[in-house]
C-alpha cells in the first residue's frame, strides 16, 4: 500500500486514478542526442542564413541549413549550464555542447524534469557534465494516461505564460517609473524640467544636498554585537544584514532611525541609497554606510528619487575625488552635490506621483510572487 501511495502524485486532475509506474526517461520519449554542430563565429539573422543555432542556453548563431525539426527540450551538455533546462521549436541546429530531448508530450517532459532537477545529475571532476547516455537512463515516474501528461504539461505551461504576462507587467510600470522621473526633474545646467503636474510653473533653485541633510552619529555597539543592516544596490531597499560570521569588537557602529536617509560610500555608483524603513529603526551600520537626518524643506521621496537618477549619480560620482575601482564617496564631498529643488508642494506633488507608481510595482510583484509560489506548490504535489 505504501508503495502504490508514493506512486501517485498528490494533486490529480478528475477522471485519472492509475498509479504511475517508474521508466526510464529513453523509453518515453522519441530521442535524447547530443547536437552535432560546431561554430566559430556567432552570425546574425538574415535571408541567407534563416535558421538558428541552439545552444547551452539559447540561440547562440544562425546558418543557411538545419539539421533538426520540431519541439526541442535542451540542456548544456557540459559546464554551469548543465542541468537547466530551456525550450525551443523550429528548423534548426544543435551544438556540440548541447544535450536535446523530443517528446510528444514535451511541456510534461519539461516540468518533470524541471522538478527533477537536472543538476543533481550532473556529474564530474572539473566541470559539470550532463551525458545523453545518463538522461536516457534516467529513472523517473510517469503517468500512463498519455491524455494526463498533455494535462499536466498545459497546465504548468498556462502558469508559466502567467508569470511571464505578470513580469511583463512590472518591468512595463519600472519602465514608465523611469520614464516619468527622468523627465520630471531638470537636466543638468537647466532649472525647468520637461514634465511638470498641473499648478506648477516657478522656477527650480539650484542648491547642495548639505543644506537638507546632516548626518547622525549615535554612537551603537561595536561589531560582534550590533544589530545590522545594510544598503542592497541599484535602490533595493535598506535589509537586515545576513552575516556568516560575527563582526569585529573593535568596530564601531552606529544607530539608525527610521525615515533617514542612507547610502553606501563604496557602492555609490551602483545606486547604493535608500530610507530606513520602521522594521529598522534602531539598527547599527559602521559609517561607510552613513545616515541622514532629513530637515522637513524637503520631501524625502524627492530625495530618493532625484539621488537614484543615473544621471546625478554616475555623473557626481565619477568626478568625485578617488579611483573608480574603490571610490569612497565622503559625506563632506556628497554635501556639495547640486540638487535642484521646486517649491515644498510640487516636492510632495512628485513624491506621492513616485510612491504611487511604487505601490503599483508593489502590487504588482506581489502577483508576480504569489503565481510563482503557486506553480512551486504544484510542481511538488503534482509529480
Amino acid at each position: 500500500m505504501k508503495k502504490l501511495e508514493k506512486s501517485m502524485p498528490v494533486i490529480r486532475f478528475k477522471g485519472f486514478s492509475e498509479a504511475w509506474e517508474q521508466r526510464k526517461l529513453g523509453k518515453e520519449v522519441e530521442n535524447v542526442a547530443t547536437g552535432r554542430s560546431t561554430f566559430f563565429t556567432s552570425i546574425e539573422q538574415s535571408s541567407e542564413t534563416p535558421y538558428a543555432v541552439l545552444g547551452s542556453t539559447s540561440v547562440i548563431s544562425y546558418d543557411k541549413n538545419f539539421d533538426h525539426s520540431g519541439d526541442f527540450i535542451l540542456t548544456a551538455r557540459v559546464g554551469a549550464n548543465a542541468g537547466n533546462l530551456y525550450k525551443y521549436s523550429g528548423d534548426v541546429k544543435i551544438s556540440d555542447n548541447t544535450v536535446y530531448i523530443q517528446a510528444k508530450s514535451l511541456d510534461f517532459v519539461y516540468y518533470l524534469l524541471n522538478k527533477f532537477d537536472l543538476k543533481r545529475l550532473s556529474f564530474g571532476t572539473g566541470q559539470p557534465l550532463v551525458k545523453a547516455s545518463e538522461l536516457k537512463n534516467l529513472k523517473l515516474m510517469f503517468p500512463n494516461d498519455e491524455e494526463e501528461q498533455q494535462k499536466i504539461g498545459k497546465f504548468f505551461k498556462y502558469l508559466d505564460d502567467t508569470i511571464a504576462l505578470h513580469q511583463r507587467k512590472l518591468d512595463a510600470l519600472k519602465l514608465m517609473k523611469k520614464g516619468f522621473l527622468q523627465q520630471m526633474f531638470p537636466k543638468r545646467g537647466e532649472n525647468i524640467p520637461k514634465i511638470r503636474l498641473d499648478d506648477f510653473d516657478d522656477i527650480w533653485e539650484q542648491r547642495i544636498l548639505g543644506e537638507f541633510l546632516k548626518e547622525s552619529k549615535i554612537k551603537g555597539s561595536n561589531g560582534s554585537l550590533a544589530k545590522k543592516l545594510t544598503v542592497k544596490l541599484w535602490r533595493k531597499g535598506v535589509v537586515p544584514k545576513e552575516e556568516i560570521y560575527t563582526g569585529s569588537s573593535a568596530t564601531q557602529y552606529y544607530i539608525r532611525k527610521t525615515g533617514q536617509f542612507i547610502y553606501g560610500k563604496l557602492d555609490f555608483l551602483n545606486q547604493a541609497f535608500g530610507i530606513i524603513p520602521l522594521e529598522l529603526d534602531g539598527y547599527e551600520s559602521t559609517l561607510d554606510s552613513p545616515a541622514f537626518d532629513i530637515e522637513e524643506s524637503i520631501n524625502e521621496t524627492f530625495l530618493l528619487e532625484y539621488v537614484s537618477l543615473v544621471r546625478f549619480y554616475k555623473y557626481q560620482g565619477n568626478i568625485a575625488n578617488g579611483s573608480r575601482r574603490a571610490k569612497r564617496i565622503h559625506t563632506d564631498t556628497f554635501f556639495e552635490m547640486p540638487i535642484p529643488l521646486p517649491n515644498s508642494n510640487e516636492q510632495q506633488k512628485i513624491g506621492t506621483f513616485s510612491q504611487q507608481i511604487d505601490d503599483l510595482i508593489a502590487l504588482q510583484q506581489n502577483k508576480l510572487e504569489k503565481i510563482s509560489s503557486l506553480k512551486r506548490f504544484y510542481l511538488k504535489n503534482m509529480f
